[in-house]
């Protein structure tokens, strides 16, 4: 794959990231063609708390996965929205000394947990990741998912919420398939064995 694939597919590490919490592995890509193409996009709140509020949650993406057009990461931890307020509506905004959410005022900001993404996933168009959640090596999400639990290694999920749909190899060659980590190769192996990844799991 070039390195600007329909003038849309980018590697995400080799553009600037605005969020100093957002890391990504070598070779995961964004392919927002229908979106813009700037995977910033993807990460919804992050950036606008990153110079006030320093102890916050990370999202965390491994190496080799396919995040498709619209894909939504959000994180933030909900910052001024609390149900278990007698209002969810965030009132500070209208004190006449309010100037932001800060260290010290938090209003209802509250972690949720880094959001962790494997490597090799495979995340489907539109699809919305919610905070804290964990998405392990291998894994597919089908288009338009929301996903509010975690999701195993080498599963598919869809839906809105997202359920198990099934697991795409058996558990057999899912415990060989996480040994072997190939995503932790050097490009020329990769490269060497590219017909046997580029192959039917059997």
């Amino acid at each position: 794959m070039k390195k600007n694939y329909r003038n849309s597919t980018i590697f995400v590490n080799q553009h600037e990231i605005r969020s100093r919490h957002v890391k990504v592995g070598d070779y995961t890509y964004y392919s927002g063609y229908y979106h813009g193409g700037n995977f910033n996009d993807c990460v919804l709140y992050l950036d606008k708390i990153d110079d006030e509020i320093k102890n916050t949650d990370e999202l965390i993406i491994g190496k080799f996965c396919c995040i498709a057009s619209g894909v939504k990461f959000v994180m933030g931890g909900n910052q001024g929205h609390d149900y278990s307020y007698v209002t969810a509506y965030p009132l500070d905004i209208l004190r006449p000394d309010f100037q932001g959410y800060t260290e010290d005022n938090l209003g209802a900001y509250h972690r949720k947990g880094d959001t962790v993404i494997g490597n090799d996933v495979w995340i489907g168009y539109e699809s919305v990741i919610m905070p804290g959640i964990h998405i392990a090596d291998g894994a597919v999400i089908a288009s338009r998912s929301v996903v509010t639990k975690n999701v195993g290694p080498y599963e598919i999920w869809g839906g809105n919420p997202a359920r198990l749909i099934k697991k795409r190899f058996s558990q057999e060659k899912i415990d060989e398939l996480l040994k072997l980590q190939w995503w932790n190769w050097n490009l020329q192996k990769i490269l060497k064995n590219i017909h046997s990844l580029l192959a039917p799991a059997e």
